[in-house]
């Protein structure tokens, strides 16, 4: 697999320190159905030190991009598309496992009747573990998941429950953005379709339409870069769907725990740099505005104030730091979205109510 003049997608995976998760990975893109000669593999090492080098040995098909720095995934994204020369290219996780028919399903959409326009399609990302109901659970109890709908679970080598991690990303009329159907129960209800964006833990990305939005901000180093590359996109002109047949299953922050002090930091800022360059002045300035005073409140509120404070003051620092370049890409994207005849307001018409409770906890022992 890879290399080929006839390959129509390059499988671009960004990695760091994951030796333990690249062969499921690159397994299970080896044995794609769409067959080796239309799929070429690229993975970025993101100046890994442990053993993902020997490990990429055993996989001689696969092209390998060396970073000096840990570039982020962002970052690894933007080195690697200099190297694609396919139409599309699919955004793999290196903790993601892709089921055997995945890319050729996602393919079928931006090949297929009405799929001209469709810049991204996001795939039906399950957790990697099974679940078994753990009723009665308390919501403190090492290893029990709360589902979206307050339903309690636990890991279990023979559970029958799957629980959903994405079927793309939407954004909120606040500004913040989510996975969406996160620990929803997979039923199998949310039908292929719309969505706001695409999730880069799975993903198939029209190679054009990624040039035309001004391709992925490799500033942003992890987090939101899918959100705001999708954003663009719809400020470009392009559509983005979800395919419910492309099934990939998914260890969720497996490279940065979420609530970690590094995933705090590019959440917040990130966030605050997406909606700069992408919103409508109105929700751009209501999200920068309001961040100091709801910093202030969970600072208060925090039995670790001296480190939350310190991670919102770095959050702010760096967005002011960049914050020039940002203001001037904003202009950028909305020039060009002018002579496409599209409007920030237009592409905010999509944007969901904040829910009237929080989503389901994923807690890991």
């Amino acid at each position: 697999m890879g290399g080929s003049n006839a390959a129509a997608i390059t499988v671009v995976v960004v990695t760091w320190e994951g030796a333990n998760l690249l062969p499921a990975c690159l397994d299970a893109i080896m044995t794609q159905t769409l067959g080796p000669d239309l799929v070429d593999v690229l993975v970025v090492d993101n100046a890994s030190t442990d053993a993902t080098a020997e490990v990429l040995r055993r996989y001689p098909a696969v092209r390998v991009v060396t970073s000096r720095r840990n570039l982020g995934f962002a970052g690894g994204v933007a080195l690697a598309q200099r190297q694609v020369a396919t139409p599309y290219a699919a955004l793999v996780n290196n903790d993601a496992e892709l089921a055997p028919d995945a890319l050729e399903r996602m393919l079928a959409v931006v090949d297929g009747p009405g799929g001209e326009r469709v810049g991204a399609v996001t795939a039906r990302v399950l957790l990697a573990e099974r679940f078994a109901p753990a009723p009665g659970a308390g919501p403190d109890q090492s290893g029990v998941v709360t589902a979206s709908d307050g339903s309690t679970f636990r890991p279990a080598v023979d559970g029958r429950v799957d629980l959903l991690n994405s079927t793309g990303n939407v954004v909120r009329t606040d500004g913040f953005g989510q996975d969406r159907d996160w620990l929803a129960v997979d039923d199998g209800s949310r039908a292929s379709g719309h969505v706001f964006g695409f999730t880069g833990a799975a993903a198939l990305l029209r190679v054009a339409a990624i040039a035309d939005a001004g391709g992925i901000d490799d500033r942003f180093f992890m987090y939101y870069e899918d959100t705001d590359l999708s954003w663009r996109m719809r400020l470009a002109g392009w559509e983005v769907r979800y395919e419910a047949g492309a099934v990939v299953r998914h260890q969720h922050s497996r490279s940065s725990r979420e609530g970690s002090t590094l995933f705090r930091f590019h959440d917040d800022r990130n966030r605050l740099l997406t909606l700069t360059k992408d919103a409508s002045r109105g929700l751009a300035l209501r999200a920068v505005a309001r961040y100091p005073l709801t910093a202030m409140s969970v600072v208060t509120r925090s039995d670790h104030r001296g480190a939350d404070a310190g991670v919102r003051a770095k959050v702010l620092a760096s967005y002011l730091r960049m914050l020039p370049g940002t203001l001037r890409r904003r202009r950028e994207i909305g020039r060009l979205a002018a002579v496409r005849g599209i409007t920030r307001r237009q592409v905010e018409a999509l944007l969901v109510p904040v829910p009237s409770r929080p989503t389901g906890a994923y807690r890991r022992s």
